[in-house]
């Protein structure tokens, strides 16, 4: 029997739902998506991976107790998936800081093209099927032939939610811009083949 946890990233979503809902709405709310994560939680298969385990108990779960109760207030899609998408921009403040910090200086991309194979490794496992591309030394290029997110998403009936997910990475890449330029054309979640990643060094003047 698995162990009921808090609602991952609650106080973020908690400030942001204040915005939105008034405080004792947005407390409500957030009780009824934490038993909709509690029931999915206990009927969900366990992931012995670590990353897959984060992955999915503390970024895809939420993401479906939240959109589900979003739906069960009557909302449509519509309307549902503009708050969903401000949820999801709270749980990466910290890494949109970061990558604001790092970004105003040149050597970013330095640390970037070093960093990069090494984190997706750890962080985003067999799952995501992963192709490195060798485009030079100006240029970080990887294909993702398939997407853990996009999988588990179907299966939850929400695949929608997954382009929601993509979302944030161009989020956190627009915060690099000073030092570098982040281009994808296309995403499995988007009807793309792949999901294509570009980081590109732009040239301090």
């Amino acid at each position: 029997m698995k162990k009921y946890k808090r609602l991952p990233n609650w106080k973020k979503w908690k400030s942001k739902l204040a915005k939105i809902r008034g405080r004792d709405e947005s407390e409500k709310f957030l009780v009824r998506v934490q038993a909709r994560y509690d029931e999915a939680l206990t009927q969900a298969r366990h992931y012995e991976n670590k990353a897959l385990r984060h992955h999915f108990e503390d970024n895809i779960l939420p993401a479906v107790a939240a959109y589900s109760v979003l739906l069960m207030d009557e909302m449509d899609k519509e309307n549902a998936l503009p708050i969903l998408d401000q949820l999801l921009e709270s749980m990466i403040e910290s890494e949109r800081r970061m990558y604001r910090f790092w970004g105003r200086f040149p050597f970013f991309f330095d640390m970037l093209r070093l960093m990069l194979k090494p984190i997706m490794k750890a962080q985003y496992p067999e799952k995501w099927n992963v192709e490195w591309l060798d485009l030079g030394d100006n240029v970080v290029g990887l294909n993702c032939h398939s997407c853990f997110y996009l999988e588990v998403l179907t299966e939850y009936g929400f695949p929608e939610l997954t382009s929601h997910f993509c979302r944030l990475d161009d989020l956190l890449a627009a915060e690099a811009a000073p030092s570098i330029r982040f281009e994808r054309t296309q995403t499995l979640a988007r009807g793309g083949t792949i999901c294509d990643f570009r980081y590109a060094r732009v040239k301090f003047k």
